[in-house]
Protein backbone atom coordinates (compact mmCIF):
# COMPACT_ATOMS: atom_id res chain seq x y z
CA UNK A 1 0.00 0.00 0.00
CA UNK A 2 1.32 3.32 -1.33
CA UNK A 3 1.76 5.36 1.93
CA UNK A 4 0.01 9.37 1.88
CA UNK A 5 2.13 12.06 1.12
CA UNK A 6 2.14 13.81 4.53
CA UNK A 7 2.91 10.09 6.06
CA UNK A 8 5.90 9.71 3.63
CA UNK A 9 6.99 13.56 4.68
CA UNK A 10 7.10 12.67 8.48
CA UNK A 11 8.88 9.58 7.92
CA UNK A 12 11.57 11.93 6.40
CA UNK A 13 11.33 14.23 9.26
CA UNK A 14 12.04 11.46 11.20
CA UNK A 15 14.93 9.79 9.51
CA UNK A 16 16.48 13.40 8.84
CA UNK A 17 16.20 14.66 12.53
CA UNK A 18 17.18 10.41 13.42
CA UNK A 19 20.50 10.69 11.50
CA UNK A 20 21.23 13.93 12.46
CA UNK A 21 20.90 14.31 16.29
CA UNK A 22 23.05 11.01 17.04
CA UNK A 23 26.16 12.56 14.56
CA UNK A 24 25.82 16.00 16.70
CA UNK A 25 26.02 14.23 20.33
CA UNK A 26 28.64 11.56 18.86
CA UNK A 27 30.76 14.27 17.53
CA UNK A 28 30.24 16.47 19.95
CA UNK A 29 33.44 18.68 20.96
CA UNK A 30 36.07 17.39 22.64
CA UNK A 31 38.44 19.10 24.89
CA UNK A 32 42.39 18.64 24.18
CA UNK A 33 44.29 20.76 26.42
CA UNK A 34 43.32 23.01 28.97
CA UNK A 35 45.43 25.61 30.33
CA UNK A 36 45.27 28.41 33.43
CA UNK A 37 44.45 31.81 31.97
CA UNK A 38 48.04 32.73 33.16
CA UNK A 39 49.91 30.39 30.69
CA UNK A 40 47.24 30.69 27.93
CA UNK A 41 48.93 32.22 24.51
CA UNK A 42 47.21 34.85 22.66
CA UNK A 43 45.75 33.94 19.23
CA UNK A 44 45.77 36.49 16.64
CA UNK A 45 44.24 36.11 12.90
CA UNK A 46 46.48 35.12 10.60
CA UNK A 47 49.71 32.63 10.19
CA UNK A 48 50.16 30.86 13.06
CA UNK A 49 52.27 32.43 15.98
CA UNK A 50 55.42 30.65 17.31
CA UNK A 51 53.66 30.47 21.25
CA UNK A 52 50.60 28.92 19.09
CA UNK A 53 53.24 26.35 17.46
CA UNK A 54 54.61 25.69 20.78
CA UNK A 55 51.19 25.20 22.18
CA UNK A 56 50.59 22.30 19.24
CA UNK A 57 53.63 20.71 20.28
CA UNK A 58 53.13 19.32 23.87
CA UNK A 59 51.79 15.74 24.07
CA UNK A 60 48.46 16.33 25.02
CA UNK A 61 48.00 17.64 21.57
CA UNK A 62 50.03 15.00 19.62
CA UNK A 63 47.34 13.91 17.88
CA UNK A 64 46.62 17.49 16.14
CA UNK A 65 47.69 17.27 12.25
CA UNK A 66 48.05 20.64 10.95
CA UNK A 67 48.76 21.39 7.54
CA UNK A 68 51.33 23.53 5.78
CA UNK A 69 48.59 25.88 5.43
CA UNK A 70 46.70 26.33 8.81
CA UNK A 71 46.13 29.52 10.21
CA UNK A 72 43.88 31.15 12.74
CA UNK A 73 40.63 32.43 11.84
CA UNK A 74 38.67 34.71 14.58
CA UNK A 75 35.34 33.83 15.14
CA UNK A 76 34.36 35.87 18.35
CA UNK A 77 36.51 38.80 19.25
CA UNK A 78 39.10 37.76 22.01
CA UNK A 79 37.36 34.95 23.17
CA UNK A 80 37.03 32.36 20.32
CA UNK A 81 39.31 31.19 17.20
CA UNK A 82 39.38 28.43 14.59
CA UNK A 83 42.33 26.56 12.81
CA UNK A 84 42.10 24.23 10.64
CA UNK A 85 43.51 20.66 10.52
CA UNK A 86 44.10 18.46 7.72
CA UNK A 87 41.39 16.00 9.08
CA UNK A 88 39.43 18.56 10.84
CA UNK A 89 39.22 21.64 12.83
CA UNK A 90 40.26 22.86 16.27
CA UNK A 91 38.67 25.28 18.19
CA UNK A 92 40.90 27.62 20.08
CA UNK A 93 38.35 29.27 23.81
CA UNK A 94 39.29 31.97 25.81
CA UNK A 95 37.46 32.39 29.35
CA UNK A 96 37.85 34.03 32.40
CA UNK A 97 39.81 31.31 34.23
CA UNK A 98 41.05 28.67 31.41
CA UNK A 99 42.18 28.50 27.80
CA UNK A 100 41.09 25.33 26.00
CA UNK A 101 41.91 23.55 22.91
CA UNK A 102 38.84 21.77 21.40
CA UNK A 103 38.15 19.44 18.64
CA UNK A 104 35.19 17.44 17.30
CA UNK A 105 31.89 18.50 15.90
CA UNK A 106 33.09 19.56 12.65
CA UNK A 107 32.66 16.37 10.04
CA UNK A 108 28.79 16.05 10.50
CA UNK A 109 28.40 19.56 9.75
CA UNK A 110 30.21 18.58 6.22
CA UNK A 111 27.01 16.32 6.24
CA UNK A 112 24.67 18.72 7.79
CA UNK A 113 25.92 20.69 4.17
CA UNK A 114 24.91 17.85 1.45
CA UNK A 115 21.57 17.28 3.27
CA UNK A 116 20.88 21.37 2.78
CA UNK A 117 22.28 20.83 -0.75
CA UNK A 118 19.61 18.42 -1.55
CA UNK A 119 16.71 20.18 0.28
CA UNK A 120 17.88 23.80 -1.69
CA UNK A 121 16.96 21.83 -4.82
CA UNK A 122 13.84 20.74 -4.01
CA UNK A 123 13.14 24.23 -2.25
CA UNK A 124 14.48 26.27 -6.20
CA UNK A 125 12.11 23.95 -7.59
CA UNK A 126 8.89 25.29 -4.99
CA UNK A 127 10.43 28.92 -5.54
CA UNK A 128 10.07 28.14 -9.41
CA UNK A 129 6.44 27.98 -9.50
CA UNK A 130 5.69 30.55 -7.07
CA UNK A 131 5.22 33.77 -9.04
CA UNK A 132 3.61 32.22 -11.71
CA UNK A 133 0.83 30.43 -9.66
CA UNK A 134 0.23 33.27 -7.81
CA UNK A 135 -0.15 35.30 -11.22
CA UNK A 136 -2.55 32.68 -12.46
CA UNK A 137 -4.72 31.63 -9.10
CA UNK A 138 -5.05 35.38 -8.51
CA UNK A 139 -6.21 36.83 -11.80
CA UNK A 140 -8.38 33.13 -12.47
CA UNK A 141 -9.88 34.12 -8.92
CA UNK A 142 -10.77 37.58 -9.59
CA UNK A 143 -12.13 36.86 -13.02
CA UNK A 144 -14.49 34.25 -11.32
CA UNK A 145 -15.75 36.44 -8.36
CA UNK A 146 -17.91 38.45 -10.55
CA UNK A 147 -17.89 40.84 -8.55
CA UNK A 148 -15.72 43.82 -7.22
CA UNK A 149 -17.79 44.62 -4.39
CA UNK A 150 -17.31 40.89 -3.19
CA UNK A 151 -13.62 41.66 -3.60
CA UNK A 152 -13.82 44.41 -1.12
CA UNK A 153 -15.06 42.30 1.34
CA UNK A 154 -12.66 39.45 1.02
CA UNK A 155 -9.79 42.24 1.55
CA UNK A 156 -11.04 43.88 4.62
CA UNK A 157 -11.79 40.64 6.11
CA UNK A 158 -8.69 39.05 5.40
CA UNK A 159 -6.57 41.97 6.55
CA UNK A 160 -8.36 42.71 9.57
CA UNK A 161 -8.05 38.92 10.72
CA UNK A 162 -4.44 39.13 9.83
CA UNK A 163 -3.89 42.00 12.36
CA UNK A 164 -5.66 40.29 15.24
CA UNK A 165 -4.07 37.65 15.21
CA UNK A 166 -0.65 38.94 14.90
CA UNK A 167 -1.89 40.93 17.83
CA UNK A 168 -2.67 38.09 20.39
CA UNK A 169 0.55 36.40 19.23
CA UNK A 170 2.44 39.33 20.60
CA UNK A 171 0.71 39.87 23.49
CA UNK A 172 1.55 36.17 24.30
CA UNK A 173 4.94 36.28 23.77
CA UNK A 174 5.24 39.69 26.17
CA UNK A 175 2.96 37.78 28.39
CA UNK A 176 5.22 35.13 28.78
CA UNK A 177 8.42 36.88 28.64
CA UNK A 178 6.93 38.63 31.82
CA UNK A 179 6.23 35.56 33.16
CA UNK A 180 9.52 33.66 32.75
CA UNK A 181 12.12 36.24 32.34
CA UNK A 182 14.81 34.26 30.57
CA UNK A 183 17.38 37.05 30.16
CA UNK A 184 17.79 36.80 34.46
CA UNK A 185 18.58 33.19 33.72
CA UNK A 186 21.22 33.13 31.49
CA UNK A 187 25.11 34.24 31.54
CA UNK A 188 25.63 36.93 29.33
CA UNK A 189 29.50 35.30 29.46
CA UNK A 190 28.11 31.70 28.22
CA UNK A 191 26.22 33.62 25.30
CA UNK A 192 28.77 35.31 24.05
CA UNK A 193 30.84 32.28 24.07
CA UNK A 194 28.35 30.65 21.79
CA UNK A 195 27.55 33.93 20.20
CA UNK A 196 28.08 34.55 16.17
CA UNK A 197 28.59 37.65 14.49
CA UNK A 198 25.67 39.06 13.18
CA UNK A 199 25.59 39.67 9.11
CA UNK A 200 26.06 42.88 7.87
CA UNK A 201 22.70 42.89 6.21
CA UNK A 202 21.27 42.53 10.13
CA UNK A 203 23.11 45.55 11.17
CA UNK A 204 23.15 48.06 8.46
CA UNK A 205 19.77 49.11 8.66
CA UNK A 206 19.38 52.53 9.59
CA UNK A 207 15.30 53.03 9.09
CA UNK A 208 13.31 53.49 11.37
CA UNK A 209 9.30 51.98 11.86
CA UNK A 210 7.74 54.19 9.40
CA UNK A 211 10.08 54.50 6.89
CA UNK A 212 9.77 50.47 6.76
CA UNK A 213 6.11 50.48 6.46
CA UNK A 214 6.24 53.40 3.79
CA UNK A 215 8.62 51.35 1.99
CA UNK A 216 6.25 48.62 2.28
CA UNK A 217 3.57 50.21 0.55
CA UNK A 218 5.79 51.65 -1.78
CA UNK A 219 7.28 48.46 -3.08
CA UNK A 220 3.76 47.13 -3.14
CA UNK A 221 3.18 48.88 -6.75
CA UNK A 222 6.08 47.17 -8.98
CA UNK A 223 7.89 49.66 -11.10
CA UNK A 224 8.23 46.67 -13.72
CA UNK A 225 5.73 43.47 -12.84
CA UNK A 226 7.99 41.59 -15.09
CA UNK A 227 10.82 42.11 -12.63
CA UNK A 228 8.63 41.21 -9.54
CA UNK A 229 7.77 38.13 -11.08
CA UNK A 230 11.33 37.24 -12.13
CA UNK A 231 12.60 37.98 -8.60
CA UNK A 232 15.18 35.39 -7.64
CA UNK A 233 14.84 35.55 -4.14
CA UNK A 234 10.56 35.76 -4.29
CA UNK A 235 10.73 38.69 -2.42
CA UNK A 236 8.30 41.14 -4.51
CA UNK A 237 5.36 38.74 -4.11
CA UNK A 238 3.59 41.74 -2.70
CA UNK A 239 4.20 43.58 -6.05
CA UNK A 240 2.57 40.37 -8.30
CA UNK A 241 -0.03 40.05 -6.02
CA UNK A 242 -0.92 44.00 -6.74
CA UNK A 243 -0.34 43.38 -10.42
CA UNK A 244 -2.37 40.58 -10.30
CA UNK A 245 -5.44 42.13 -9.16
CA UNK A 246 -5.44 44.89 -11.02
CA UNK A 247 -5.06 42.99 -14.11
CA UNK A 248 -7.84 40.21 -12.90
CA UNK A 249 -9.98 43.39 -12.10
CA UNK A 250 -9.76 45.10 -15.37
CA UNK A 251 -10.12 41.57 -17.36
CA UNK A 252 -13.77 41.87 -15.56
CA UNK A 253 -14.44 45.72 -16.48
CA UNK A 254 -13.56 44.64 -20.10
CA UNK A 255 -15.76 41.79 -20.54
CA UNK A 256 -16.94 40.44 -23.90
CA UNK A 257 -15.05 38.96 -25.87
CA UNK A 258 -11.40 39.62 -25.01
CA UNK A 259 -12.32 39.62 -21.07
CA UNK A 260 -13.49 35.91 -21.66
CA UNK A 261 -10.19 34.83 -23.65
CA UNK A 262 -7.57 36.37 -20.90
CA UNK A 263 -10.10 34.43 -18.17
CA UNK A 264 -9.84 31.17 -20.35
CA UNK A 265 -6.07 32.08 -20.74
CA UNK A 266 -5.42 31.95 -16.98
CA UNK A 267 -7.55 29.47 -15.91
CA UNK A 268 -5.91 26.85 -18.20
CA UNK A 269 -2.49 28.25 -16.69
CA UNK A 270 -3.86 27.98 -13.83
CA UNK A 271 -4.47 24.17 -14.28
CA UNK A 272 -0.92 24.02 -15.60
CA UNK A 273 0.74 25.27 -12.42
CA UNK A 274 -1.13 23.38 -10.13
CA UNK A 275 -0.36 20.21 -12.03
CA UNK A 276 3.69 20.98 -12.18
CA UNK A 277 3.10 21.88 -8.54
CA UNK A 278 1.70 18.49 -8.00
CA UNK A 279 4.47 17.12 -9.53
CA UNK A 280 7.07 19.06 -7.21
CA UNK A 281 5.21 18.20 -4.24
CA UNK A 282 5.61 14.33 -4.37
CA UNK A 283 9.54 15.33 -4.17
CA UNK A 284 8.85 17.02 -0.64
CA UNK A 285 10.44 13.86 1.26
CA UNK A 286 13.39 14.10 -0.57
CA UNK A 287 13.79 17.69 0.61
CA UNK A 288 12.54 17.62 3.83
CA UNK A 289 15.08 14.81 4.65
CA UNK A 290 17.99 16.68 3.33
CA UNK A 291 16.46 19.87 5.59
CA UNK A 292 16.08 17.73 8.65
CA UNK A 293 19.38 16.48 8.35
CA UNK A 294 20.90 19.98 8.21
CA UNK A 295 19.02 21.75 10.95
CA UNK A 296 19.57 18.61 13.22
CA UNK A 297 23.49 17.96 12.44
CA UNK A 298 24.08 21.52 11.88
CA UNK A 299 24.47 22.89 14.96
CA UNK A 300 26.27 21.92 18.01
CA UNK A 301 23.26 20.79 20.70
CA UNK A 302 25.58 22.91 23.54
CA UNK A 303 24.02 26.07 22.10
CA UNK A 304 21.06 25.49 23.84
CA UNK A 305 22.21 25.29 27.07
CA UNK A 306 23.32 28.92 27.07
CA UNK A 307 19.98 30.22 25.50
CA UNK A 308 17.39 27.32 27.32
CA UNK A 309 15.48 29.65 28.90
CA UNK A 310 15.24 32.33 25.75
CA UNK A 311 13.95 29.03 23.44
CA UNK A 312 11.37 27.65 26.24
CA UNK A 313 9.67 31.32 26.21
CA UNK A 314 9.86 31.75 22.58
CA UNK A 315 8.47 27.90 21.92
CA UNK A 316 6.09 28.12 24.85
CA UNK A 317 4.73 31.03 22.76
CA UNK A 318 4.71 29.48 19.90
CA UNK A 319 3.04 26.48 21.22
CA UNK A 320 0.47 28.41 22.95
CA UNK A 321 -0.79 30.33 19.71
CA UNK A 322 -0.47 27.50 17.39
CA UNK A 323 -2.11 24.76 19.78
CA UNK A 324 -4.66 27.21 21.51
CA UNK A 325 -5.52 30.57 19.75
CA UNK A 326 -6.07 29.19 16.57
CA UNK A 327 -7.46 25.34 17.20
CA UNK A 328 -10.13 28.13 19.15
CA UNK A 329 -10.47 30.40 16.39
CA UNK A 330 -11.32 27.06 13.61
CA UNK A 331 -13.56 26.05 16.36
CA UNK A 332 -15.70 29.09 17.02
CA UNK A 333 -15.46 30.96 13.98
CA UNK A 334 -14.62 28.50 11.15
CA UNK A 335 -16.63 25.67 12.43
CA UNK A 336 -13.94 23.14 11.61
CA UNK A 337 -12.28 20.53 13.89
CA UNK A 338 -9.22 21.72 14.36
CA UNK A 339 -7.80 18.24 14.51
CA UNK A 340 -9.30 17.69 11.03
CA UNK A 341 -7.68 20.28 9.55
CA UNK A 342 -4.51 20.15 11.04
CA UNK A 343 -4.21 16.81 9.40
CA UNK A 344 -5.36 17.99 5.71
CA UNK A 345 -2.99 20.93 6.18
CA UNK A 346 0.05 18.89 7.36
CA UNK A 347 2.24 18.49 4.44
CA UNK A 348 2.74 21.93 4.38
CA UNK A 349 2.99 22.58 7.81
CA UNK A 350 6.04 20.08 8.02
CA UNK A 351 7.17 21.13 4.78
CA UNK A 352 7.09 24.78 5.87
CA UNK A 353 8.84 23.44 8.96
CA UNK A 354 11.93 21.71 7.39
CA UNK A 355 12.68 24.33 4.79
CA UNK A 356 11.80 27.59 7.58
CA UNK A 357 10.11 29.22 3.72
CA UNK A 358 6.66 30.28 3.91
CA UNK A 359 6.77 31.69 0.42
CA UNK A 360 8.74 27.75 -1.03
CA UNK A 361 5.64 26.73 0.92
CA UNK A 362 2.67 28.75 -0.73
CA UNK A 363 2.34 26.17 -3.39
CA UNK A 364 1.79 23.17 -1.48
CA UNK A 365 -0.35 25.15 0.73
CA UNK A 366 -2.45 26.18 -1.43
CA UNK A 367 -2.73 22.57 -3.07
CA UNK A 368 -3.97 21.74 0.64
CA UNK A 369 -6.17 24.49 0.98
CA UNK A 370 -8.06 23.48 -1.93
CA UNK A 371 -7.96 19.54 -2.67
CA UNK A 372 -7.92 19.19 0.45
CA UNK A 373 -9.82 20.98 2.64
CA UNK A 374 -12.15 22.11 0.06
CA UNK A 375 -12.04 26.19 0.50
CA UNK A 376 -12.40 27.47 -3.10
CA UNK A 377 -9.47 29.11 -5.34
CA UNK A 378 -10.96 32.48 -5.07
CA UNK A 379 -10.29 32.59 -1.11
CA UNK A 380 -6.86 30.63 -1.20
CA UNK A 381 -5.46 32.58 -4.20
CA UNK A 382 -5.97 35.61 -2.74
CA UNK A 383 -5.61 34.95 1.31
CA UNK A 384 -2.64 32.86 0.75
CA UNK A 385 -0.08 35.15 -0.94
CA UNK A 386 -1.29 38.00 1.10
CA UNK A 387 -0.51 35.84 4.22
CA UNK A 388 3.02 34.80 3.05
CA UNK A 389 4.13 38.32 2.85
CA UNK A 390 2.04 40.09 5.60
CA UNK A 391 0.69 37.85 7.93
CA UNK A 392 3.28 36.97 10.25
CA UNK A 393 2.03 35.27 13.56
CA UNK A 394 4.95 33.68 14.47
CA UNK A 395 7.77 36.08 13.97
CA UNK A 396 6.08 38.86 15.70
CA UNK A 397 6.16 36.99 18.46
CA UNK A 398 9.24 35.64 18.17
CA UNK A 399 10.96 39.35 17.56
CA UNK A 400 8.74 40.59 20.54
CA UNK A 401 10.28 37.97 22.81
CA UNK A 402 13.67 38.37 21.34
CA UNK A 403 13.97 41.77 21.40
CA UNK A 404 12.95 42.22 25.50
CA UNK A 405 15.52 38.68 26.01
CA UNK A 406 18.27 40.47 24.43
CA UNK A 407 17.50 43.99 26.42
CA UNK A 408 17.44 42.13 29.80
CA UNK A 409 20.40 39.65 28.92
CA UNK A 410 22.65 43.01 28.55
CA UNK A 411 21.35 44.61 31.70
CA UNK A 412 18.63 46.80 29.76
CA UNK A 413 15.23 46.00 31.84
CA UNK A 414 12.67 47.75 29.89
CA UNK A 415 9.77 49.38 31.45
CA UNK A 416 6.19 48.56 30.56
CA UNK A 417 5.81 51.48 27.92
CA UNK A 418 9.12 50.75 26.58
CA UNK A 419 7.56 46.38 25.88
CA UNK A 420 4.21 48.14 24.74
CA UNK A 421 6.53 49.90 22.00
CA UNK A 422 8.59 46.74 21.23
CA UNK A 423 4.90 45.08 20.82
CA UNK A 424 3.72 47.33 18.39
CA UNK A 425 6.72 47.92 16.69
CA UNK A 426 6.76 44.20 16.05
CA UNK A 427 3.26 44.03 14.43
CA UNK A 428 4.17 46.57 12.00
CA UNK A 429 7.93 45.19 11.66
CA UNK A 430 5.97 41.43 11.19
CA UNK A 431 4.22 43.38 8.02
CA UNK A 432 7.73 44.26 6.55
CA UNK A 433 9.06 40.70 6.86
CA UNK A 434 9.55 38.41 3.88
CA UNK A 435 8.32 34.82 3.95
CA UNK A 436 12.32 33.43 3.42
CA UNK A 437 14.61 32.11 6.13
CA UNK A 438 15.75 34.22 8.72
CA UNK A 439 13.83 37.13 7.27
CA UNK A 440 12.44 37.82 10.85
CA UNK A 441 16.10 38.24 12.08
CA UNK A 442 16.75 41.21 9.81
CA UNK A 443 13.41 42.74 10.51
CA UNK A 444 14.75 43.11 14.28
CA UNK A 445 16.81 45.32 13.78
CA UNK A 446 14.15 48.01 13.54
CA UNK A 447 12.46 46.27 16.64
CA UNK A 448 15.30 46.99 18.80
CA UNK A 449 16.11 50.24 17.36
CA UNK A 450 12.77 51.65 18.25
CA UNK A 451 14.11 51.14 22.27
CA UNK A 452 17.37 52.13 21.74
CA UNK A 453 18.83 48.64 22.16
CA UNK A 454 22.03 47.61 20.40
CA UNK A 455 21.78 46.34 17.33
CA UNK A 456 24.85 43.79 17.85
CA UNK A 457 22.70 42.05 20.20
CA UNK A 458 21.17 40.25 17.00
CA UNK A 459 24.12 38.01 17.35
CA UNK A 460 23.66 36.89 20.70
CA UNK A 461 20.90 34.38 19.62
CA UNK A 462 21.61 33.46 16.01
CA UNK A 463 22.70 30.02 17.38
CA UNK A 464 19.48 28.67 17.80
CA UNK A 465 17.80 30.68 14.87
CA UNK A 466 17.36 28.20 12.68
CA UNK A 467 15.43 25.90 15.06
CA UNK A 468 13.23 28.60 16.14
CA UNK A 469 12.37 29.69 12.65
CA UNK A 470 11.75 26.67 11.61
CA UNK A 471 8.65 26.79 14.21
CA UNK A 472 7.48 30.19 13.93
CA UNK A 473 7.61 29.14 10.02
CA UNK A 474 5.26 26.59 10.84
CA UNK A 475 3.07 29.01 12.85
CA UNK A 476 2.80 31.53 10.08
CA UNK A 477 1.35 29.01 7.85
CA UNK A 478 -1.02 27.70 10.21
CA UNK A 479 -2.22 31.30 10.46
CA UNK A 480 -2.73 31.74 7.15
CA UNK A 481 -4.83 28.40 6.62
CA UNK A 482 -6.60 29.17 9.71
CA UNK A 483 -7.58 32.42 8.06
CA UNK A 484 -8.29 30.58 4.67
CA UNK A 485 -11.17 28.47 6.47
CA UNK A 486 -12.37 31.34 9.04
CA UNK A 487 -12.91 34.07 5.68
CA UNK A 488 -14.38 31.10 3.39
CA UNK A 489 -16.99 30.69 6.24
CA UNK A 490 -17.64 34.42 6.53
CA UNK A 491 -18.02 34.88 2.98
CA UNK A 492 -20.58 32.34 2.95
CA UNK A 493 -18.88 30.04 0.24
CA UNK A 494 -19.96 26.11 0.32
CA UNK A 495 -16.86 23.52 0.80
CA UNK A 496 -15.93 21.80 -2.42
CA UNK A 497 -15.33 17.93 -2.28
CA UNK A 498 -11.85 17.27 -1.35
CA UNK A 499 -8.93 14.80 -2.53
CA UNK A 500 -6.97 12.89 0.28
CA UNK A 501 -3.63 12.36 -1.35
Amino acid sequence: MKLKLHHQILIAMVLGAGVGLPLNILAGPQTLIELPIADAPTPTAGPLSEELQALFQRPELSKVRLGDASKVVEEREGRRWRVDGIRESYILRRTAEHFTVQTGGYWPRTIAAYGKMAGDVFLRLLSMVVAPLILCSLISGVTSSGSLEGLGRLGGRTLVFYICTSAIAIFTGVALFNIINPGRHAKLDLIEDSAEAAPVQFIAEDQGVGEILWNQVFNLIPSNPFASLSDPGNTSILGVIFFALLFGIFITVVGGDHGKLLTRFFNAGFEVMMKMTMFIIHLAPIGVLGFMLYASAGKGLDVFVSLGWYVITVALGLSIHSMITMPLILKFLAKRSPLEYAKQMSPALLTGFSTASSNGTLPISMNCVEERAGISNRVSSFVLPLGATINMDGTALYEAAAVLFIGQVTGYELTFGQQAIVAFTALLASVGAAGIPHAGTVMMVVVLSAVNLPLAGVGLILAVDRPLDMFRTTVNIWGDMTACAVVSKLQGEPEAPVVET
